[in-house]
């Protein structure tokens, strides 16, 4: 019966990450969340280690797309440690440039963007160790217009 419990509870824990740190693009949920050595890689921006830096990326996030935000699309899945989610979002860059390994945006582009991905989180004694995401990077840089798809 622990194992349930304990399940639930980090598939709680992951829900309010999600809410808070990708809803709200909010950096003050890290310190009562995460672990202080938490692994954030997400491919497109690379890895991070530690709250402060993981802290960095939403904030770097939020001043490129200030009404961006991201959402669970559905239940979340869980076993052992692993909590793994499914999602959506994005927003218009009204924000600061923004530099990336295949292009950049200017201040303010007003590109809109809106993309999926699969995140799946390591939750040991109630924090966030390990965030790992794979997204439609694809299909984003396409939007924000920074590649262009070869038609057949």
């Amino acid at each position: 019966m622990a194992a349930a419990s304990t399940t639930e509870t980090n598939k709680e824990i992951v829900t309010r990450w999600w809410s808070e740190f990708w809803g709200e693009l909010n950096p003050d949920v890290v310190d009562e969340l995460a672990a202080e050595d938490i692994r954030w890689y997400y491919p497109l921006v690379g890895e991070v280690r530690g709250r402060e830096e993981v802290k960095k990326r939403i904030i770097g996030y939020k001043e490129r797309f200030p009404e961006g935000g991201f959402e669970l699309t559905d239940e979340l899945i869980a076993e052992g440690d692993r909590v793994v989610a499914l999602w959506e979002g994005g927003g218009t860059h009204t924000g600061r440039s923004w530099e990336l390994p295949i292009g950049s945006l200017p201040e303010a582009s007003g590109e809109k963007v809106q993309y999926t991905g699969t995140t799946v989180f390591t939750v040991q004694d109630g924090n966030i160790t390990e965030e790992y995401g794979q997204a439609d990077y694809l299909e984003a840089m396409q939007q924000l217009g920074l590649i262009e798809l070869q038609s057949q």
